[in-house]
């Protein structure tokens, strides 16, 4: 009955570091409160995405409001020969609100009998079986699957997006899945548009529409749909891609079980050639047993050999920490800097890129342990991308549940971690654990920035964030810079949190971490609630990634 999360927590107790026992024991009673506290997906739909008369009036009204009315252009392949899942798909178009749309029935065969028999029922002449006629300026265009559903709105949706949103190119939406009895289920809400991720799995199907210069190119393309969006999106900017945050489209799976996920590529990025000079900035004070297994840990286990480490020492007194740091301080790429007074993580790292050397800064913790021999080969290969201002990595506990994935704005408060204390080889929201993607922030318990990227932006705010959020602080001047912070999960760390540090349980902690959030709410404004990974429809409670009872930020609350 007992969970390997509460054994493990069992051990440490026992082995007397009874202060990380409490904190992963809180952290692992939170996820279990979270988990109890899961959406039913059919009540949720029955509220946010189906119809009732307000809301239909309400569409209405926008639809006789519209200024221009785009004309949709929808092909649906007929090559199937499940016939009845096409025409479940041609009901779901004709069943639109909006009228503006004209279906065509493609197929590499033009002669099939049936197919024109049941076309001709519809008495539709907005159902077509060939394509060659022209094409107007503004119409736009989405290729839908034989399995794909539509909700009534969604093609009125679109068109209400796209008379208040100028000049874009592409519209996506969220989606969810029918099994085999028929019921609505597993939910894909989709962030805003992310590069990234998108190049490493095709999150936008199945509900894709495209203005007419990108449809044309779709047509002279060989490539599948996520290979032509590849293609077609390497030249677009982000508000020319636009999401809409509203399910208005279903796949029917066939299955019970319906958690179908689109292919996970990675994409690889080298390292530059020569391989440049890697300092690693680690601020330490006392716990001997910690520092000397995270500085074992990194000669031993990194492939990555030009690299050098500036160690930050805030005041050991420790015998055992003493005795760590004079060993590795003989080492020829070692180098000890030495800070007092009270305890501030950022001064303390700035003090260590002072006298670093290195092309490329990571910022280490000593309560962080090196298994992934290419843990730092991998943040180098990202950070070292023209786009890319900072990379992190995946951070584990000791015992292989996840710390750390990417930090979100406003998930369990002013940021929190998303898939915290799931397994560490689980695929996460929708194959997110196994993709390269942007992120508003990543943790200084392990990121990587280029030297020059650093000094740009001053380093971390050691007079107004000395404690907590200068990580998070640091990634938002980045992507101020409109340069992207990403999180990599083929760099992988364990990291035994607040070790040193501790967390925040007196007064006088608690005051100066009041003080910080203060601090980067008036600093941040409406940037802390930017997040290229998250959707508004997901929850802002616990650890994230399941479904809002309220959703944040929603289609019909946004179009009123």
């Amino acid at each position: 009955m007992f969970s390997r999360r509460w054994i493990t927590a069992w051990r440490l107790l026992h082995s007397g570091e009874f202060k990380e026992f409490i904190v992963r024991s809180i952290g692992f009673l939170r996820n279990a409160s979270n988990e109890k506290s899961s959406v039913d997906y059919v009540k949720w739909r029955e509220t946010w995405v189906e119809l009732d008369e307000e809301k239909r009036s309400f569409f209405y009204e926008k639809l006789d409001s519209l200024n221009s009315r785009p004309c949709f252009r929808v092909f649906i392949s007929t090559d199937d020969t499940d016939f009845e899942s096409i025409f479940l798909t041609i009901e779901s178009v004709r069943e639109q609100l909006y009228p503006d749309w004209v279906l065509y029935l493609t197929s590499e065969d033009q002669s099939n009998p049936d197919l024109y028999e049941r076309v001709s029922s519809f008495s539709d002449s907005r159902i077509k079986l060939d394509n060659s006629e022209s094409f107007n300026a503004g119409d736009w265009f989405v290729e839908l699957d034989s399995t794909t559903r539509l909700h009534e709105t969604a093609f009125l949706a679109t068109a209400i997006a796209i008379s208040e949103n100028q000049g874009m190119s592409i519209i996506y939406t969220d989606h969810d899945h029918i099994d085999h009895s028929g019921n609505f289920c597993d939910p894909h809400m989709k962030p805003v548009w992310n590069a990234d991720l998108f190049a490493a799995t095709d999150y936008l199907s199945p509900l894709v529409f495209c203005e007419k210069e990108l449809w044309k190119i779709y047509m002279d393309c060989k490539s599948d749909r996520h290979g032509f969006l590849l293609e077609a999106t390497k030249g677009l900017s982000s508000s020319q891609i636009f999401h809409i945050p509203s399910v208005l489209a279903s796949v029917q799976t066939g299955y019970e079980d319906s958690h179908l996920r689109p292919p996970v590529k990675r994409p690889i990025y080298e390292v530059p050639d020569p391989e440049p000079l890697v300092s690693i900035l680690i601020p330490t004070r006392d716990q001997g047993r910690m520092l000397k297994k995270c500085l074992e840990s990194l000669y031993k286990e990194t492939n990555y050999s030009n690299f050098e480490i500036v160690l930050v020492d805030h005041e050991t007194s420790e015998p055992k920490a003493l005795k760590v740091i004079t060993e590795f301080e003989l080492k020829e790429n070692f180098e000890v800097v030495s800070f007092s007074g009270d305890f501030n993580f950022a001064a303390m790292v700035n003090r260590a890129a002072e006298v670093a050397n290195g092309d490329v800064f990571v910022l280490l913790n000593n309560d962080t342990e090196i298994f992934d021999a290419g843990w730092l080969k991998e943040l180098v290969a990202q950070v070292s991308r023209p786009e890319i201002g900072i990379a992190g990595a995946l951070l584990l506990f000791g015992d292989g549940t996840i710390q750390h994935a990417g930090i979100h704005p406003g998930v369990g408060g002013l940021m929190g971690h998303g898939h915290k204390h799931l397994p560490g080889d689980d695929s996460g929201y929708f194959s997110r654990l196994k993709a390269v993607h942007e992120v508003a922030a990543v943790t200084g318990a392990c990121l990587a920035i280029e030297k020059a990227t650093w000094c740009d932006l001053s380093g971390l705010d050691e007079e107004n964030l000395a404690v907590a959020y200068n990580d998070v602080d640091l990634c938002l001047k980045v992507r101020q810079k409109n340069l992207k912070v990403i999180f990599t999960p083929f760099s992988k760390v364990f990291h035994h949190e607040s070790v040193s540090r501790g967390i925040d349980d007196t007064p006088e902690r608690n005051a100066r971490l009041q003080s910080e959030i203060q601090v980067m709410q008036e600093r941040w404004g409406d940037m802390l609630n930017d997040d290229p990974a998250y959707s508004p429809n997901l929850s802002f409670d616990g650890g994230g990634f399941s479904l809002a009872k309220t959703p944040k930020k929603h289609y019909f609350d946004t179009q009123k």
